[in-house]
């Protein structure tokens, strides 16, 4: 096992530069599709390349919890306490869980009691705050969110630049995927954003007819809604297996392995698809 160190990680970009401040929702309505693992992986390859990231946990789930080490979160120091008003930003992010890549985690009962309370005038205007100083500090501010539609979902949707659909090439996910799309272009037609940045294939193992049918569904119905499908995709492996269960990314566990990779060019594929400054290898 190869646990990569700060010099594995690119340093932050020199001279300062200010905050991109892009704020990217992982959605998706069904529950076990890869939202959590591909939001904090992604987070922190493109931290790697040198992005200020954040990794907002809208789950009551709590599914980010996982990555944050011994970090203690408690319901007076996350971002559902932000949103009721009993905690600054400050009090609840989490800094430098890795290089360049902190952390607003959720409390499971008051991320819950946020979001019943989402349509409260105050709580509205405390999570549009949020977005707004969010935008202001980090390049990149990673939402994951809960697996089915709710209040908060939506609020998330309406307040970020765009939208990443993770999607398992398996029946279940496929036929939610036009689901998600048509929830995402509801809430852009109506607040003219999010954007779908692209839908991004996960836990692809094995080369059975059965997958690349899916695999194909999937390719029809985003040509069908006119959104990116990215040409990366991520393998399921055992390094990913075994990083998840230590809380880590996999790059951090072992960066060769062939998931690491592939979320890294998962990165550069985006920060190219995006026109960002943000550094990449040549001849990608």
């Amino acid at each position: 096992m190869h646990i990569s160190t700060v010099g594995d990680i690119a340093p932050n970009p020199s001279p300062y530069t200010p905050p991109l401040g892009e704020i990217i929702t992982v959605a998706h309505t069904k529950g076990g599709a890869g939202k959590t693992t591909l939001t904090f992986n992604l987070a922190y390859s493109l931290a790697g390349c040198g992005a200020r990231v954040l990794v907002v946990d809208l789950d009551q789930q709590t599914g980010q919890s996982a990555f944050i080490g011994d970090h203690e979160v408690g319901s007076q120091r996350d971002v559902g306490a932000v949103l009721l008003g009993q905690a600054s930003l400050d009090d609840a992010v989490i800094v430098a869980v890795h290089p360049n890549l902190d952390v607003l985690p959720a409390d499971e009962l008051s991320i819950g009691a946020a979001g019943e309370q989402i349509d409260d005038l105050d709580v509205s205007e405390r999570f549009h705050d949020l977005f707004d100083e969010a935008r202001k500090r980090w390049d990149i501010v990673l939402v994951d969110t809960a697996g089915y539609q709710s209040r908060l979902v939506s609020a998330a949707l309406r307040r970020s630049n765009g939208v990443i659909v993770p999607m398992v090439p398996e029946a279940g996910p496929v036929t939610e995927l036009p689901t998600i799309l048509n929830t995402i272009r509801a809430a852009a037609e109506s607040y003219q954003q999010p954007e779908v940045y692209g839908v991004i294939k996960l836990r692809i193992w094995g080369s059975s007819v059965y997958r690349r049918v899916a695999e194909e569904q999937i390719k029809t119905i985003t040509d069908e809604y006119g959104v990116p499908l990215f040409r990366n995709k991520v393998p399921e492996d055992a390094r990913f297996g075994e990083a998840h269960l230590v809380g880590l990314p996999v790059g951090a566990y072992q960066a060769s392995a062939r998931s690491a990779v592939a979320y890294r060019h998962v990165a550069y594929e985006l920060i190219q698809l995006r026109d960002w400054h943000f550094a990449v290898p040549d001849g990608l």
